[in-house]
């Protein structure tokens, strides 16, 4: 042991400090932050805090984000069309939405990024699952895949008599879907199994659809699920008036 009776006072300061406990040991964090003078503070909050603290302002910011969207869920549009495979023009689908919007007097969204060559048909497989789609525009082969999956209403029921009467002459027929004929084989579907119904209309004679199409020889048809058959229809008509 040091004959401290020798030592210095600097000598005795330095041995003090050296075996004092440390001045915040067994101390919080935050404790350690409010007792620091303020020059250390701001690295002391940098180094243990800005991290965990991002952290937290980011999920604080994504639980509101996702309770909000509960809470209130993004209003549905009137009229929601699915336009397959380009048939329509490219920026002429947005001018097709801006007159139904103006005609319906309602939100109207008219997509056309349905592409079947990439994930088209799983996109409106969905969409049309989940009730968001009320009509579908598309070409004849794709409109015969859809129809066989019994994706669309009949028209001779979903329209109105009067306006079924007058656009019965632009009506498609395509077997829908039909599973009560099935074989226990697992490969067996149903699809283009049904009877076959007039399911689609022939754009070609609509004449308001050649304001943004022309040309074209595209189908129109109403989805069996959709809760806005009435702007549904409203939709038809206007095409072809």
């Amino acid at each position: 042991m040091p004959n401290t009776d020798r030592l210095t006072d600097s000598q005795r300061e330095a041995i003090d400090t050296l075996t004092a406990a440390p001045q915040y040991a067994g101390a919080s964090k935050l404790r350690i932050f409010m007792q620091l003078p303020a020059k250390h503070k701001a690295a002391y909050f940098r180094e243990h805090f800005l991290v965990p603290c991002i952290a937290a302002v980011i999920v604080i910011a994504l639980c509101t984000f996702v309770i909000v969207r509960i809470v209130s869920p993004r209003e549905r549009p009137a009229l929601y069309a699915a336009v397959v495979d380009s048939s329509l023009p490219l920026g002429e689908a947005t001018k097709l939405e801006q007159c139904t919007e103006h005609e319906l007097g309602a939100d109207v969204i008219v997509d056309d990024y349905f592409d079947t060559t990439k994930d088209g048909i799983s996109k409106l497989q969905t969409m049309i699952s989940s009730e968001q789609i009320d009509v579908v525009i598309a070409p004849p082969t794709v409109f015969k895949e859809l129809a066989s999956y019994g994706y669309f209403s009949n028209l001779h029921e979903a329209l109105p008599a009067a306006e079924y009467g007058q656009l019965h002459a632009y009506t498609q027929d395509f077997r829908g879907f039909d599973d009560s004929q099935l074989a226990d084989d697992v490969d067996d579907s149903g699809s283009g199994k049904g009877a076959a119904e007039p399911y689609g209309l022939k754009l070609e004679r609509a004449g308001e659809w050649h304001r943004y199409a022309d040309g074209s020889d595209a189908l129109v048809g109403i989805v069996a699920n959709t809760k806005q058959q009435a702007n549904a229809q409203r939709f038809i008509d206007y095409l072809y008036h």
